[in-house]
């Protein structure tokens, strides 16, 4: 076999693996999904972002928000934090930790399963939440962002 023959089939092989096994858990995979009671369609990037560190409390119909998060060790939480807020789990934590201490804020609901931060969502008024977008369902209302 000639070195051409073996480039060939090794790029083919390589090429073949990768269709066989197609990356998720991107940044694209995230959604932001509300209660079907918000009036927002859609969101700024900077509105998602100061929904989630607790800086806009309600929406503009003045519902209060209730927001919803996964934990740290979560690839979704890992994701949306990066798309969304810019920073890491860990600072996110220590984020709150600070509100918290300094008695700015509450420590914000945290879900252990996309499902269980999913059914919070459906049944709560005014609740906005992340998930990934095999996750939805008719029961809430998936928001566009604009970038």
């Amino acid at each position: 076999m000639n070195f051409n023959k073996i480039t060939g089939l090794v790029t083919a092989f390589i090429v073949g693996i990768f269709l066989l096994f197609p990356c998720t858990g991107g940044a694209d995979d995230v959604v932001i999904i509300t209660n079907k009671s918000v009036s927002a369609d859609t969101l700024k990037e900077e509105d998602v972002k100061n929904i989630f560190i607790g800086k806009i409390t309600s929406w503009n119909d003045n519902q209060k928000i209730n927001f919803a998060t996964l934990p740290n060790g979560d690839e979704i939480h890992r994701t949306f934090l990066k798309k969304f807020i810019k920073r890491t789990p860990e600072q996110y934590s220590r984020y709150w930790k600070k509100q918290i201490f300094t008695g700015k804020s509450r420590i914000p609901r945290s879900f252990q399963t996309e499902k269980g931060l999913l059914e919070y969502v459906a049944s709560t008024k005014g609740a906005i939440g992340y998930v990934s977008t095999g996750q939805i369902t008719d029961d809430i209302k998936v928001l566009t962002i604009q970038f």
